[in-house]
């Protein structure tokens, strides 16, 4: 009986170290993913940051080192849009060799093409173009590179999209195409938001 007694004490005791110990080693291994959450987001802040004003010697740093080359702003921004939106070809193509997805769009499903198409930068279309992405991919209004590139007159770039097979019949949700984009006044709203007020300057064309 004492026998048994016994072995069920040392059992229950066993028991409450191994709860002891799994719980005291939870509360150290706890802040460890938070801390490495906390720096991946602070790498993708900077990265994107770097990407919108051109800094490709930082972009490329902070690839090599790790941060996801296809981190996201609040707004769906890669680093991707933002540096082929700004003009940024140097940026573009670190980011390019880096396998980003160049189809990717944002929150409402706006591309890096159809931004350097809405700016005129030909040379970026020309990168983006050599990528595996559908021409005449759209946004969530049914508006594609072609519609952004004819809206501004920016022929050489409807040019090349053209040459890319980019169709001036396919029409948006509101039934226009990109001729009728052409012939219109209003334009419709950036492909990449204004940057916040330290950057205003950069984006006051688009607007």
């Amino acid at each position: 009986m004492f026998r048994k007694l016994l072995l069920g004490a040392l059992g229950l005791l066993v028991l409450v170290c191994v709860v002891v110990m799994g719980a005291w080693y939870s509360l150290k291994a706890a802040p460890m993913p938070q801390g490495r959450l906390l720096a991946a987001s602070e790498a993708e802040r900077y990265l994107l940051a770097a990407a919108r004003v051109g800094d490709t010697e930082v972009v490329s740093g902070l690839v090599k080192a790790g941060a996801s080359a296809e981190a996201r702003d609040e707004r769906g921004f890669t680093p991707l849009i933002l540096a082929a939106y700004h003009g940024h070809l140097d940026t573009v193509r670190v980011l390019l060799a880096a396998g980003v997805d160049a189809c990717a769009g944002d929150k409402r499903g706006n591309t890096a093409l159809m931004g350097a198409a809405f700016k005129g930068h030909a040379d970026i279309v020309a990168l983006l173009n050599a990528q595996p992405c559908a021409v005449d991919q759209a946004n969530s209004l049914g508006q594609t590179a072609l519609m952004f590139a004819s809206l501004f007159g920016r022929q050489e770039v409807v040019d090349a999209l053209r040459q890319k097979g980019a169709s001036e019949e396919v029409k948006d949700a509101s039934g226009r195409s990109a001729a009728d984009w052409a012939r219109t006044q209003s334009a419709p709203q950036a492909p990449v938001a204004p940057a916040p007020p330290a950057a205003e300057e950069d984006t006051s064309a688009a607007r």
